[in-house]
């Protein structure tokens, strides 16, 4: 869960949301055979992306970290958010799109989740409907060493955030260390973030075992590879 919910939006400030949803709409446009608007994102995050696609679409939200809800709120207040976890949410509704962006299906600790997860969403898709996932990098991609450093405007300060990433056992291992400056002081802040590599056929094959045919673009939406899961009508 991430501590820094509250500084989400200052680190990425650069991140291209409009152009990442043009490029993930037209994704969907192609291969939904459901007839309806309904779309929730599963970790969502601070709802960037859902504002954005309610252009689109009827949006909700679900995320575990009621901190980035509570953001994600104040974005879109006519819209349904919900507090849950990927992995065994349960909801009453049916939805004809289902996203899960930004490399989160990384955060499953296993590929026994991981089937189980991508079934879970499937449960909740209307017959037609997709199953769009974004995943993190695989075995082959993935880069022990990386690092990153930025800084960024913060509510009249300063934040800076180093990132390094290092690997055990088939799992990227992040390195997350934030310092928060203004006129009060520094504040600091570390974090850890465990994200499992996956390969792309395990990717598919969890899509494939949860009934699902498959779609998959190798570049995606910032180049980390793209699945999209049809159900039948």
């Amino acid at each position: 869960m991430y501590l820094s919910a509250r500084l989400y939006d200052a680190i990425y400030l650069e991140k291209d949301y409009a152009s990442e949803v043009k490029r993930l709409h037209e994704a969907i446009e192609q291969s939904i055979l459901s007839d309806g608007k309904r779309l929730i994102d599963v970790a969502c995050g601070t709802g960037q992306h859902l504002f954005f696609l309610q252009n689109h679409y009827q949006v909700e939200g679900l995320d575990i970290n009621p901190e980035f809800i509570s953001i994600a709120q104040k974005k879109l207040p006519d819209s349904t958010f919900h507090q849950g976890d990927m992995r065994n949410f349960a909801l009453q509704s049916k939805y004809d799109v289902i996203t899960c962006l930004f490399s989160s299906i990384g955060y499953v600790r296993d590929l026994d989740e991981l089937h189980s997860t991508v079934l879970n969403m499937r449960r909740h898709l209307n017959p037609g409907g997709l199953l769009v996932i974004e995943p993190w990098y695989t075995p082959q991609t993935f880069k022990p060493g990386h690092f990153t450093a930025m800084v960024q405007d913060y509510e009249g300060g300063k934040v800076a955030r180093t990132n390094h990433w290092g690997h055990q056992k088939g799992v990227s291992v992040g390195d997350s260390q934030f310092l928060i400056a203004n006129s009060e002081g520094i504040q600091h802040i570390a974090e850890k973030h465990e994200l499992c590599l996956f390969t792309n056929a395990q990717y598919q094959n969890a899509f494939e075992q949860a009934g699902l045919s498959v779609v998959y673009d190798q570049h995606g939406l910032i180049g980390r590879g793209l699945y999209v899961g049809i159900s039948a009508k």
